[in-house]
């Protein structure tokens, strides 16, 4: 009997072993830290990925010249490794990088899956500054002079360029060959020429003014030509430019400026020119150069100055002409090239 109860405990010990392996073979195969795989031999007739991934991307420049963004249009891949050929990279699904200066890059994308199978694919980008845009030419409206339609009243040389709370309008003259083609400022009067235009900010500027004065007369107030190139950002708060096909199409009251003190502001002035009589009734042409800063829109204004300040005609203003009449021909005003 005492042979049979060893056997018994021989045999009882045997399944209790086994019993102990399975259940620390079962627990251990749920470890989700275990690679299992990894202990698997190589099978020999294994196959090659059946689909390997394939890198490209699109190449797209900003505003900003110098910031390019990189479209990845890569299939069959998971993870992503950008060069952009100047020192960064970045291993986003898409690319985006900003280049230091002008220049030629070679960009990289490198595209890979989970079974470590890489593609490669390159673009070369010219990062360049683009050229800036042309500056644009002023369109003034009746830049001659010519005797034509206005919004209201009759046809004058004045057409398009009045603004009754700065000054009166001029009159129709003839001159420099031609009939009813000039404006005249009449001597001790308040005649004043007024018209908004657009133009490019920060940007340098010519305005040319062709004119004649009369013969200096014997009195002590001779007349002079005043330019103005007033600043958009002097305007009335809230106002905003109107720029117009047609000189009849012109208001004649109610602009950026209404009021001699704010035009005469040194502050709303980029340029301020006086022309003294030259002593002969010739037409001679006046250049004077301004920047336009951060304005995008300017007020052209002349009138004849250095009356004594009581004119013949008061309408209310405390300026006028001096004692000879000054005709302008025409103005210009062409960016600086």
């Amino acid at each position: 009997m005492k042979n049979i109860n060893q056997i018994k405990k021989r045999v009882y010990t045997a399944i209790i072993s086994v019993f102990a392996m399975v259940t620390v073979v079962t627990i251990s195969s749920c470890d989700p830290t275990i690679d299992w795989l990894s202990y698997d031999l190589p099978e020999a007739n294994s196959k090659a990925d059946a689909t390997p991934p394939t890198a490209s991307f699109s190449a797209s420049v900003t505003a900003d010249y110098l910031t390019w963004t990189f479209g990845n249009t890569s299939s069959s891949a998971t993870d992503y490794a950008w060069d952009y050929g100047d020192g960064n990279t970045s291993t986003g699904v898409d690319g985006a990088n900003t280049f230091s200066g002008e220049g030629t890059y070679t960009v990289t994308l490198t595209a890979s899956d989970k079974l470590g199978v890489t593609s490669t694919f390159s673009l070369t980008v010219e990062v360049v500054e683009p050229p800036a845009p042309a500056a644009i030419t002023p369109v003034i409206v009746n830049a001659d002079f010519d005797k034509l339609p206005k919004s209201s009243g009759s046809d004058c040389a004045c057409s398009g360029w009045i603004n009754k709370s700065l000054g009166a309008q001029g009159e129709s003259s003839s001159g420099n060959g031609g009939s009813d083609n000039v404006l005249k400022f009449d001597n001790d009067e308040q005649d004043l020429t007024y018209q908004e235009v657009e133009i490019t900010p920060n940007t340098d500027y010519t305005i040319t003014v062709v004119a004649s004065f009369k013969g200096i007369e014997t009195g002590t107030f001779p007349s002079q030509l005043e330019i103005r190139v007033l600043s958009g950002s002097g305007y009335e708060s809230g106002y905003t430019p109107a720029y117009f096909a047609t000189a009849a199409e012109y208001p004649q009251d109610d602009f950026g400026y209404t009021s001699v003190a704010q035009m005469e502001d040194a502050d709303n002035n980029l340029l301020v020119r006086v022309v003294d009589n030259p002593g002969d009734d010739g037409y001679n042409t006046y250049s004077y150069s301004f920047n336009t800063g951060n304005n995008s829109s300017v007020a052209l204004v002349m009138r004849g100055v250095n009356g004594d300040g009581t004119p013949s005609d008061d309408k209310g203003f405390l300026w006028n002409s001096g004692e000879e009449e000054i005709r302008v021909d025409s103005v210009v005003v062409d960016p600086v090239e």
